[in-house]
């Protein structure tokens, strides 16, 4: 239930921080590349992911529908990941931010 409820929180978080760079460009990355990721964020629903996991586990444990949402979000998060793999250059400030999703993400997986 925490584990659930810390990756929806930093998933909450990783839109927030794209956002907020989409605005202001703290970090001077490629805005188009960025723009790119938010699209794929929004195309895998990561914002309606992270309000399920949140709503489910609120109060109690659900394993089979958290593990179903969080296999939907690691696909998205895959090709995101590929992504700024691929650009690195201009995106590696997103690096840290994938890394922390993936590895909570595959806390699920050993359940």
């Amino acid at each position: 239930m925490q584990k659930a409820t810390l990756l929806a929180e930093n998933i909450r978080d990783f839109l927030t921080f794209l956002n907020k760079n989409l605005e202001r460009n703290i970090f001077y990355m490629d805005t188009d590349k960025l723009h790119q990721i938010k699209l794929i964020a929004e195309d895998f629903k990561f914002q309606i992911l992270a309000d399920e996991l949140l709503r489910i586990n609120r109060f109690v444990w659900d394993p089979k529908y958290t593990n179903y949402l969080v296999d939907r979000f690691e696909k998205g998060l895959i090709i995101i990941d590929e992504y700024v793999q691929r650009n690195n250059n201009s995106l590696f400030m997103v690096t840290g931010r994938l890394y922390t999703l993936k590895n909570l993400s595959s806390l699920f997986s050993k359940d």
